[in-house]
């Protein structure tokens, strides 16, 4: 077994290939997805254990720097194929190693345990030698799936496990005549992720502007590890959404609709052509993603999900105490400001 870190971009290609066919995979560990957080100042790196030139585990590790505090954050894994061979224990015992090189005052991982026979979880039992919870909330960690099994079924079994108000609206929604498509140039990209950036303000929170998010969804869609759906009548786009693709299943990450009276529903369509998608490429499920406000909850949980959430995934080691003790009361003192902080970080460029 060899263990490299890595930034060159071949291995990366690698890496991503091994995350997106990996059940245990996540879209959190693609390296378009980690580059992301360039634009906060943020570095980046890759821990992964090869065998005969081959990836069999690994994680993916953004180093967050501000000021002079540096973090050293593992969103989600480490991963490795074949978890009975005890990698998985040595790929965590890394992570607080290596956060020691690079001076950090705090790790931390975010491990998708579970006992649920859903191959998308670790299913044995983990002994990690280190504190529970994260006290840094500024890279984000899924707590879990919001699944939609697609395994053994049909879309005419699918509707009939969908609320009956759902089935309605989703035929109301295909008799308005709207057409789905693909966007796929930077135009197209630029005009659905218009329409998020609307539905972000109007319902209170953040996402990051179109410069900063752009590289990464263009070079997403290019590799064909996302799909951003929209649909449109009359050339006009009426909501679109984004779907990121690892660990075999399609993640629900962001969307948008046009707020329009009548009503075209064109948020119904838009999740049901991501299901069918799925269904399509043999999927095993799809993952409509946990959060949101109650309507927005209200409304993914109407297509028959299951929330499945990680259980004691979630570990940090503090490095640095005094150092990390410091942190801490300046992070209680910018708490109020959370809804800007991505800004701010944003011009903190180290």
């Amino acid at each position: 077994m060899e263990i490299i870190y890595t930034k060159d971009p071949a291995w990366l290609d690698k890496w991503d290939d091994f995350v997106r066919t990996n059940d245990i995979g996540s879209h959190l560990m693609l390296s378009d997805w980690v580059s992301s957080y360039r634009s906060y100042g943020f570095d980046a790196e890759y821990c992964l254990c090869l065998e005969n030139g081959n990836i069999t585990g690994g994680f993916a590790a953004i180093i967050a720097k501000v000021a002079f505090f540096k973090f050293y954050i593992v969103p989600y894994g480490p991963i490795a194929s074949g978890e009975t061979s005890g990698l998985l224990d040595k790929l965590i015992g890394f992570v607080p190693q290596r956060a020691k090189h690079f001076g950090a005052a705090y790790a931390h991982v975010a491990l998708p345990i579970g006992n649920r026979g859903n191959v998308h979880f670790i299913q044995k039992e983990m002994s990690v030698q280190a504190a529970e919870g994260h006290q840094f909330p500024y890279v984000y960690s899924s707590n879990g799936l919001n699944w939609i099994d697609l395994k053994n079924t049909t879309e005419e079994m699918l509707l009939e496990r969908f609320k009956s108000s759902t089935r309605r609206d989703l035929r109301a929604a295909m008799r308005k005549e709207m057409d789905v498509v693909f966007l796929e140039t930077e135009a197209q990209v630029k005009a659905g992720y218009d329409l998020c950036l609307v539905n972000a303000a109007s319902n209170g929170y953040a996402l990051r502007d179109w410069a900063s998010f752009k590289p990464t969804l263009l070079s997403l869609i290019g590799k064909g590890a996302a799909k951003f759906i929209g649909v449109s009548k009359e050339n006009d786009l009426k909501g679109a959404i984004l779907l990121v693709k690892a660990g075999n299943f399609y993640t629900y990450i962001l969307g948008g609709t046009k707020k329009e009276k009548p009503d075209l529903l064109p948020g119904h369509l838009l999740q049901w052509e991501a299901i069918r998608l799925s269904l399509r490429e043999g999927l095993d499920g799809y993952n409509i993603s946990l959060g949101g406000s109650k309507g927005v909850m209200d409304f993914k949980d109407s297509f028959g999900t299951a929330h499945l959430l990680y259980e004691q995934s979630r570990y940090h080691w503090v490095l640095r105490p005094m150092l990390f003790k410091s942190y801490r009361f300046f992070e209680k003192r910018m708490k109020p400001y959370k809804k800007t902080i991505a800004r701010w970080l944003s011009k903190l460029k180290r």
